[in-house]
């Protein structure tokens, strides 16, 4: 059975960001994956300290709702991070859960845990599904320092309107297609 972690960087509960990263999930789960949920900004975290604890060991010694879900992305065969865009960029905790990372790969910028699959999810208030790629394709270069394949991304516009994904049917069989390929791939 494969593990898929999902990420959720939005504050709305019931905003576009979530409902793409909810049919990915059930795409997962439909397909026989067992699915990791969480959202960031009902948890309580640290952002990273630098005090490079995980330069010695592949642990962050930050004991706090992150580092258990730190260790489920450990054992995942793939990673969902999924992000409105606010102010050209992504949430500050994603940001942070990125930042928070770190102990996924070694001293040498190899990934310590191996490869896994990603998907990145972006929501955006601005109609142009390409404005914002260079930002994606800058963010998505960490990606492979910590084992992440990233797969897919899946870019839902128009996003200010609350709906937009949930009237998006060919965005929606994508996301779910999304997930079925995490669990089947």
């Amino acid at each position: 059975m494969k593990e898929i972690v999902v990420f959720n960087g939005s504050p709305r509960k019931d905003g576009n960001t979530t409902t793409l990263l909810d049919l990915i999930a059930r795409g997962a789960r439909d397909h026989g994956a067992q699915v990791h949920y969480h959202v960031l900004f009902k948890m309580r975290f640290m952002a990273c300290q630098s005090c490079f604890s995980c330069r010695l060991n592949d642990d962050c010694v930050i004991n706090d709702e992150v580092h258990a879900a730190l260790q489920q992305v450990k054992a995942a065969d793939a990673v969902v991070i999924g992000s409105p865009i606010y102010m050209m960029q992504m949430t500050g905790p994603v940001k942070n859960l990125y930042d928070r990372f770190f102990p996924l790969t070694d001293a040498d910028w190899r990934p310590r845990f191996g490869s896994k699959k990603m998907v990145a999810v972006y929501t955006q208030g601005m109609d142009d599904p390409h404005l914002y790629e260079s930002y994606f394709e800058y963010t998505a270069a960490i990606f492979p320092w910590f084992g992440f394949d990233l797969v897919e991304t899946i870019v839902c516009t128009n996003a200010n309107d609350p709906e937009s994904a949930e009237r998006d049917t060919a965005l929606k069989i994508r996301a779910y297609e999304a997930g079925r390929s995490l669990a089947l791939d």
